[in-house]
């Protein structure tokens, strides 16, 4: 059906007298009807016809409504399932925050907190020097974190893929002992410190026991000599951690009396040198003086 471009109802009735209508008016006499009677005839003609459609117009203007307002919907869905996207890309952007316990309270002791380097290397479970751990690291990385911008970035291998990470989580502390150099009490404040923290990186709960025992057998046979049990603790976690990555780990929680004999003695053969070389330099200084 072809639309209809004006409302019929706005139109004039027109003058039938006109000469465009002559040849109608003319065909409706032949057949009988008086000129005023065909005038008539035709006019009521041209109502009846306007009414249909007056009537087509009102069914026309209706769908229109309707297919506007479809489409309106059809916008305005479109434009919020548009916006709703850009929101959840917005949430997805923007910082997260978790939620608290209302009624929890700050713990009674902090544990310092290490420097990024360290932290990575937990979190990648790697090895990692407790000295990071011990209160003179955290302490150092808590200057070094004053001093340097912890927002510079570099690029690393990742799981196969060239990514960003932080220069910090590369740079090792140049003051960083070794586990054997430590102190008895910066290996005792240490190892607690990094038995949290692999807690908090999610470490496997076996990998966290067997540290744990290995740990507190240490601090038990602290009798036998701090200096050799520091070795001891030291070579063995770096080997475990060695072994680890070549798919060969141990038990570390299992205690290797024959090795710590074999590293006491190298111990006891160091003290005994350097004994010797200190009484050495001292008869020598003597005779000279």
């Amino acid at each position: 059906m072809n639309r209809i471009l004006a409302d019929p109802a706005l139109e004039a009735q027109p003058n039938f007298e006109f000469p465009a209508y002559a040849a109608w008016l003319n065909a409706i006499i032949a057949g009988g009807p008086t000129r005023e009677a065909a005038l008539e005839q035709m006019a009521e003609s041209w109502r009846l016809e306007r009414q249909e459609r007056i009537v087509l117009w009102q069914q026309q203007s209706e769908e229109d409504l309707r297919v506007q307002r479809e489409q309106e919907d059809q916008e305005r869905t479109a434009k919020e399932a548009e916006a709703a996207e850009e929101q959840r890309e917005a949430e997805k952007k923007k910082p997260k925050i978790n939620d608290f316990d209302t009624e929890a309270v700050v713990a009674d002791i902090l544990i310092p907190r290490p420097s990024q380097y360290a932290l990575q290397k937990i979190k990648s479970m790697e090895y990692v020097e407790l000295w990071y751990f011990s209160p003179e690291g955290c302490r150092e990385a808590l200057d070094s974190c004053r001093s340097t911008a912890e927002d510079s970035f570099g690029l690393a291998k990742v799981d196969g893929y060239v990514a960003f990470k932080p220069m910090a989580s590369f740079k090792a502390s140049q003051k960083a002992l070794q586990d054997h150099d430590l102190s008895w009490r910066q290996f005792d404040m240490a190892k607690t410190s990094f038995l949290i923290h692999i807690d908090k990186c999610g470490w496997p709960d076996k990998h966290q026991q067997a540290l744990a025992l290995f740990f507190t057998l240490i601090h038990r046979m602290r009798t036998r000599g701090e200096k050799t049990l520091l070795r001891y603790a030291g070579f063995v976690r770096r080997e475990w951690h060695d072994r680890l990555a070549q798919n060969q780990g141990f038990n570390i929680g299992i205690f290797n009396s024959a090795l710590y004999n074999t590293l006491s003695d190298d111990v006891w053969e160091a003290e005994r040198d350097e004994s010797i070389k200190l009484v050495y330099t001292s008869a020598k200084s003597s005779f000279r003086d």
